[in-house]
Parts: structure tokens; sequence; C-alpha cells
């Protein structure tokens, strides 16, 4: 009984002693668990009954912070840092000594995905000439790709919707004759131009898809 009394004492007093150090609840957020390559990073420090000044000193495991280093949100560029996790750290300085200062969050960098070839066509022939290209500049039948086609289509306001599925039965025909199999390329409509063009990337691992070109 004494024993319980002197656990409880003693956590109600270190309870008192880290209220009136005034110790806050720091935690560190990641805009997204998931970014991809080139675009910027957001990590923000969130504290709660924070009454001391502080400031905020950050490190990242990879990547680069281009803004913010010493305050609550920081920008970080993810150039160059595909595959990786990127790890924010923050420590906050003016604190009471026994209080907790550091927090830290992640997120995983996502490769971009590469343009291999784009263009004007006209017909289904030109649209093969064009997966042709891709496969040479991707060396997409190297048993080492592991990646993944996108193709955008894009159509005018005169293409209808039978001409549409005949250029992607040309392109699938295409692919097909170079013994690639349905689920490794993936032919979307990227929407209206002046002229009907096609974008044709390269995705590696879980690359995130491209948005359509303006």
């Amino acid at each position: 009984m004494k024993k319980l009394f002197f656990l409880m004492a003693f956590t109600i007093v270190s309870f008192n002693i880290l209220k009136a150090q005034n110790c806050p609840g720091i935690a560190v957020y990641a805009y997204s668990d998931a970014i991809t390559e080139g675009d910027t990073l957001i990590f923000t420090c969130k504290t709660e009954n924070l009454t001391a000044i502080v400031k905020y000193n950050w490190t990242v495991s990879a990547g680069t912070i281009i803004s913010g280093q010493g305050t609550a949100r920081i920008y970080v560029s993810t150039t160059e840092a595909a595959g990786l996790f990127i790890t924010a750290s923050v420590t906050l300085d003016g604190l009471p000594e026994k209080c907790s200062t550091t927090a830290s969050a992640s997120s995983e960098v996502l490769p971009a995905a590469q343009l291999a070839v784009k263009g004007s066509f006209t017909n289904g022939e030109e649209l093969k000439k064009a997966v042709q290209q891709f496969i040479a500049a991707t060396s997409f039948k190297d048993s080492l790709n592991t990646g993944t086609a996108f193709i955008y289509l894009y159509k005018t306001t005169k293409t209808t919707s039978a001409a549409m599925n005949a250029f992607r039965q040309a392109i699938n025909g295409a692919f097909e004759y170079n013994k690639i199999l349905p689920h490794q390329y993936k032919i979307v409509e990227g929407g209206i131009k002046s002229r009907m063009m096609y974008e044709m990337y390269l995705l590696q691992g879980n690359g995130k898809e491209p948005k359509p070109s303006e």
C-alpha cells in the first residue's frame, strides 16, 4: 500500500513539475505521405500549450530546405531524391531543460514520370511508329526494365469516338507485336487540342501518373 501511494505521489509530483515547466506537446506533420520528385515537400511543426518563445531548428535526411528554417514550417526541394524517404526533424530551442524538444515525420518521394516521346499524328501507322520510338528510347523490352508505359492521346473537336478506338487499337497492336502485355501499358484520353497528339511516358516502380499537358 505504501509502495502504491509512493508511485501515485511520484506521478503527481512529476506531472506538476512538467506543468510548472510549461512543457508543450510537439509533433511534426508532412503535407503528404508521398510526393513526386521535383515537387516541394512541406513539413509543419504543431505544438500544444506552448508558452515559451522558441526557435525551430530543422534538419532533413535528404533533399534541401529551401525556406522556413527557424519557423514552424519548412519547404523542402525533392530534386534528385526519387525513391527516398525524406525525414524532417525539428528541435525547439528555448524550452525548459527537462522538456521533450524534438519531433520528426517522413514522406516518400516517388519517381517522376519520364516523357519519352511526343508528337502529333493523323493516323494509326504514325502511332505505331511512335510506340517503336518509345520502346527504343526507354529500352522497354529489356528484361531489367520493370516500368510501365503511360500514354496520353489528345483529340480535336472533330475526332470521332470510332477514330479514337481505332487509334487505341493501333497502339495495342504495336505493343502486342513487340510481345508487351496489356498490363504493362495504359492508354488515357488527355483532352482536346488543336491537333491530335500523343505523349508517351515511362513510369518506374510506384511512380505517380503525369497530368495532361496544357
